[in-house]
């Protein structure tokens, strides 16, 4: 660890008692929040000395993933938003990730759970940051990954105070056709099971789909919505009023075929378009920015996303400075 960085960990935030240590200079809690009713678990993580610099929300992907980034579909997947989470803590940030809803109230219908509802969530998440003490008056930004980063931008839109938005390895076009190229790459999928789901999307995209009835778990508000919000997503990301992050990481497993380079294209001509957007096309990297035989997000990931909430934050502090304002030596 540099000087730099040993300076930083020094200046972040005192974590309510309660905390334990998960890596030198950084503590995480338990925490909760409400949202429509519901009370939400998390953890949130910091450095365990000083102020905070600002304060991120990750707002996780699709399926049963928890905050820590694990899903129960894929439990060989590492715990990536925890490490996001100490490794942006041992620079200062304070972090929040929390466990979708239905994985904490089993009991909830899934057929009425939507996209609206993880809006929602995610809405109630930002302003708790906001109101944690020795979070109030700092910066609030999000990081959306995979589906995640479709919802992230409508959040921000929606709260309309957030310093900036990141979103890593998010699909830019209709989800459907995502998920059917996906089944199509799949060798132990028949492809009359693929054109099953084709026919169903279309049967959800007429608006036809019978009421209480799941396809891949989820029902038809959910990936009515899905559908419409990632077809809508580059002009979305166009805009957005507050600073944005793209990230593809060019070995996205998750983009088979000539999926990766469409969906580059269309993050590029979004980067061109927009004042304050940066594009990042990492190679080597997977959906959870991790290089082959390793298990973590790799350093260089992680570079490019600290990297710009650094320089966010410090813009985003120097905006809010007073006129006349004069630094002290």
């Amino acid at each position: 660890m540099s000087a730099t960085r040993r300076i930083v960990v020094g200046a972040g935030l005192v974590l309510a008692a309660g905390g334990c240590a998960v890596v030198s200079g950084v503590e995480s809690r338990e925490t909760s929040f409400h949202s429509a009713g519901y009370r939400l678990v998390g953890t949130l993580t910091g450095p365990s000395m000083g102020a905070a610099v600002a304060s991120v929300l990750i707002i996780p992907g699709s399926g049963p993933t928890d905050r820590d980034g694990v899903s129960s579909l894929g439990p060989s997947i590492p715990a990536v938003y925890r490490r996001w989470a100490e490794w942006l803590s041992e620079a200062g940030f304070v972090v929040l990730r929390y466990d979708k809803r239905f994985l904490t109230h089993r009991d909830l219908d899934m057929a009425a759970f939507d996209e609206e509802a993880q809006i929602a969530d995610a809405q109630a998440a930002a302003a708790w940051l906001r109101a944690t003490p020795g979070l109030a008056g700092k910066p609030v930004f999000i990081v959306g990954h995979s589906e995640g980063g479709t919802l992230a931008p409508l959040v921000a839109e929606r709260d309309g105070a957030v310093a900036g938005v990141a979103i890593i390895n998010a699909v830019q076009f209709p989800v459907d056709e995502l998920l059917v190229g996906q089944l199509r790459a799949r060798p132990d999928v028949s492809r009359s099971t693929v054109e099953e789901v084709r026919r169903v999307f279309g049967v959800i995209k007429a608006g036809a789909f019978p009421k209480g009835a799941l396809l891949l778990g989820a029902g038809a508000s959910y990936w009515a919505q899905w559908i419409e919000y990632s077809r809508q997503s580059p002009t979305t990301l166009s805009r957005l009023s507050p600073p944005l992050l793209l990230v593809q990481c060019m070995n996205d497993e998750t983009l088979p075929g000539e999926m990766l380079a469409r969906n580059v294209a269309i993050l590029r001509g979004v980067a061109s378009t927009k004042r304050d957007a940066r594009l990042h096309e990492l190679d080597g990297h997977d959906h959870f920015g991790i290089r082959p035989g390793e298990h973590e997000s790799s350093p260089v990931f992680m570079r490019v996303l600290l990297d710009w909430l650094r320089e966010t934050a410090a813009r985003n502090a120097t905006r809010a400075k007073p006129v006349g304002y004069t630094a002290r030596p």
